[in-house]
């Protein structure tokens, strides 16, 4: 199930910067280079990234935090049409 703008609106304030911190950079972050931007604690921080995995607005892959596009937005790399 995609993303979406409701799903991302009925999270907690901190889950809600974490998401559009993560959606800023669409290669992810690290929890190291998360910790190094934001004011959270780790515990806190790692909690928020896994509750924002189960909501289905974010997904770890190789150690790197990467936010899930919400549905309706727009591509990140635009189509070449031929």
């Amino acid at each position: 199930m995609p993303a979406d703008a409701a799903t991302l609106n009925r999270q907690p304030q901190q889950r809600r910067r974490v998401y559009l911190w993560l959606a800023e950079a669409p290669a992810g972050r690290s929890v190291k280079h998360l910790l190094g931007e934001l004011d959270i604690a780790e515990v806190e921080l790692r909690e928020t990234l896994r509750k924002l995995d189960a909501a289905g607005l974010a997904q770890r892959v190789k150690g790197t935090w990467v936010a899930i596009p919400l549905e309706g937005s727009e591509p990140e790399v635009p189509v070449a049409s031929e």
